[in-house]
C-alpha cells in the first residue's frame, strides 16, 4: 500500500482481494436469500394446503348437515301428507256410507210410491 498526498491508496492485488471478498460476501447473501425464499415459499404452500383441505372439510360437513335437513324436512312432508291422507279416508268412508244410507232411504220411498195417473 501506498501513501499518496495524505491518503491512503491500496495496492492493485489488495483491491482485486478486496473485491473478491466483496462478491464472495455477496454470492452468500444471493445463496442464503434463495434458501429463505424457498423456505417461506414451502411454507406458504404448506398454510394454503392445509387452508385448503379445512374448507374442503368444512364444505364436506357443511354439505352433510344440509342434507340431513332436507331428509328431516322430506319426512316431515311425507308424514303429513300420510296423515292427511288418512284423515281424508275417515272422511271419504263417513260420506260413502252416508250416500249409501240415503241411496237406500230412497230406494225405499220410491218402491211405496205407484206411478199412474193422477186421479181428478
Amino acid at each position: 500500500m501506498k501513501w499518496i498526498k495524505d491518503y491512503y491508496v491500496p495496492m492493485r492485488s489488495e483491491l482485486i482481494n478486496e473485491i473478491f471478498s466483496v462478491e464472495s460476501e455477496a454470492e452468500k447473501i444471493v445463496s442464503e436469500a434463495q434458501l429463505k425464499g424457498r423456505e417461506l415459499v414451502s411454507e406458504a404452500q404448506k398454510r394454503g394446503e392445509e387452508a385448503l383441505r379445512e374448507a374442503v372439510e368444512k364444505a364436506r360437513t357443511d354439505r352433510d348437515t344440509a342434507i340431513t335437513h332436507a331428509q328431516q324436512k322430506a319426512e316431515e312432508r311425507i308424514a303429513a301428507q300420510r296423515e292427511a291422507l288418512e284423515l281424508s279416508d275417515v272422511d271419504n268412508k263417513e260420506l260413502i256410507t252416508r250416500a249409501d244410507t240415503i241411496a237406500d232411504s230412497m230406494v225405499k220411498v220410491l218402491c211405496r210410491t205407484t206411478l199412474g195417473d193422477p186421479v181428478s
